[in-house]
């Protein structure tokens, strides 16, 4: 994931909205049990709108949001893509445009109309929405998650290297405790 914001080794490279802590980590995970292992994520932090402390330790102060005006830009445009109707590829474009010009604090991050394609909304999909829970439902949606089109990364199936995984993983197993207690259930396929 880290690529997608350009060349770890090069921060020139990298797109502003990279909020990761590199100091004394290593970019590759080799031991899950090492926290020094892989770039840590501190996007959200437990601050007031000041800047002041959470007043408690072990649980946020914030709301989640639930709604962010940068995944209905997405949304839009990945609409328009895959042929939607209702929409326009000019204002699909100058929606994305709009969040790279928040990100860079300039329009020197806009792209133009032959760049944005599915692949290209997919990459910034993840630069804008990474730690906020969507990536696994987006390779979903873009036939990227498993089947001969699927994207692997470290410890993907429980490989160092990333291995694929089977098309039971689209959806999750039922929980034991469900299962226990409506016995009209039936445990999804494969597990």
């Amino acid at each position: 994931m880290v690529e997608k914001f350009g060349n770890p080794l090069d921060s020139s490279t990298w797109d502003p909205r990279n909020i990761f802590y590199t100091y004394s980590h290593d970019l590759e995970v080799t031991d899950l049990g090492t926290f020094e292992d892989g770039y840590a994520v501190p996007k959200f932090i437990n601050v007031s709108s000041q800047g002041d402390p959470g007043v408690d330790l072990d649980f946020p102060d914030t709301d989640n949001p639930m709604f962010r005006l940068a995944d209905a830009y997405l949304m839009y445009a990945e609409a328009v893509k895959r042929g939607g109707s209702g929409g326009d590829e000019t204002t699909a474009l100058g929606y994305i445009n709009a969040l790279r010009q928040r990100a860079y604090g300039d329009n020197s991050g806009d792209i133009t109309a032959g760049e944005l394609t599915l692949d290209f909304i997919l990459d910034e999909r993840v630069r804008e929405m990474y730690w906020e829970g969507t990536r696994r439902i987006d390779l979903i949606r873009y036939g990227k998650f498993v089947g001969a089109s699927q994207e692997t990364w470290p410890w993907k199936g429980g490989d160092l290297n990333g291995v694929t995984v089977d098309d039971k993983y689209i959806i999750f197993p039922i929980p034991a405790s469900d299962l226990n207690v409506n016995k009209n259930l039936i445990q999804n396929t494969g597990y």
